[in-house]
């Protein structure tokens, strides 16, 4: 069986803003578990802070032409940010 080469990290995000606090939660093996323990810490947090996942390559280094990984759910808008 082949080793899976995708890992997904979960950021919160205080607000949902990259620009206040921030922390990592984890790194998970699906996304399936990254996100329900982004959802899980948003809770636990009051909705304070909200989730991004993610997806990155296992033993790949980034460079500009890739990007910083792929956004696999999405960083939301908290209302307490303002328009």
């Amino acid at each position: 069986m082949a080793r899976k080469n995708k890992y997904y990290v979960v950021t919160m995000y205080r607000w949902g803003n990259r620009e206040n606090h921030s922390y990592v939660i984890g790194v998970f093996s699906t996304k399936t578990r990254a996100i329900k323990a982004g959802a899980t810490e948003e809770c636990w947090r009051g909705n304070k802070y909200i989730p991004e996942v993610i997806e990155f390559n296992l033993d790949e280094y980034d460079d500009i032409d890739r990007g910083m990984g792929k956004v696999v759910f999405v960083l939301a808008r908290h209302p307490m940010m303002g328009k």
